[in-house]
């Protein structure tokens, strides 16, 4: 039986920062393909009685949104702006107490407006550091996709394929993975590629490209994050009932160390 990963990073990096959230802060992880592929390989393989003897993984496919210095520069450009923004505000906040220090007020009432304009002051000064610190983060993740893609570069059992990053008011996101996968899906299921599909994935966009490749008979397995009852701690919706679905929420600690390093 032949076997692909469709691997969705982001989505499977989000899982994996839903489940970093049993670890203290020195025990936090980053997922490790080297160790990640084969876990999962060996984990379905017990959970679905597959013949051990059968399984072939073929390729393992990698999708991801694309940094580039044109999207730096623009995240630089519109935090910029944003940090200049909030400093306006701030000077007015700055402003008001002054003027309000000479006006003939209560104590109380006095009081009450200082307090509010300092609070007031202290959200909008925690709102410009991460406009102060977002370029930044992003500018080391731009060098450690660069490092990442460098690493797999004449690996052949893994291919990345990417889509342009974009960006909108300072804010970095990722467009048309979900389509790029899906036609990935269903055209390798057609050309008969793979018998089984593992998706790291819990985008709820592929669920009719799974339907379709299911009904050509293959078998499709959804590995995702999911907490009962609490949509905000998953990373998955309808693809759940999809397919065959490895919840990663259930994996112990130890599994998850075991297909994963950690952060440095």
């Amino acid at each position: 039986m032949k076997v692909i990963i469709f691997n969705d990073s982001q989505n499977f990096n989000g899982s994996l920062n839903l489940i970093n959230g049993r670890f203290a802060n020195k025990d936090k992880r980053f997922w490790n393909y080297k160790k990640y592929i084969p876990f999962l390989l060996e984990k379905i393989k017990s959970l679905y009685n597959f013949d051990t003897e059968k399984i072939e993984l073929v390729k393992t496919f990698i999708y991801e949104g694309r940094f580039s210095s044109t999207v730096i520069s623009k995240v630089k450009f519109n935090c910029n702006q944003k940090i200049s923004k909030l400093n306006q505000l701030i000077n007015r906040e700055h402003n008001l107490l002054n003027y309000i220090s000479q006006e003939k007020l209560s104590s109380i009432l006095r009081s009450k407006i200082n307090s509010h304009v300092k609070g007031i002051k202290e959200e909008l000064e925690e709102e410009k550091k991460i406009f102060i610190g977002y370029p930044l983060k992003q500018v080391r993740q731009f060098l450690g996709q660069k490092d990442f893609f460098e690493s797999l570069k004449n690996n052949p059992q893994i291919e990345i394929k990417t889509t342009p990053l974009k960006q909108r008011n300072g804010e970095v996101y990722q467009k048309g993975v979900d389509v790029m996968l899906a036609t990935d899906l269903v055209h390798l299921a057609h050309t008969g590629a793979y018998d089984i599909a593992i998706i790291l994935s819990g985008d709820s966009d592929l669920v009719e490209a799974v339907k379709l490749v299911k009904s050509l008979g293959k078998t499709v397995i959804i590995v995702s994050y999911h907490t009962q009852g609490n949509p905000s701690l998953s990373n998955i919706s309808d693809l759940m009932n999809a397919g065959k679905f490895l919840n990663l929420h259930d994996l112990s600690n130890d599994e998850i160390e075991s297909m994963s390093e950690l952060l440095e």
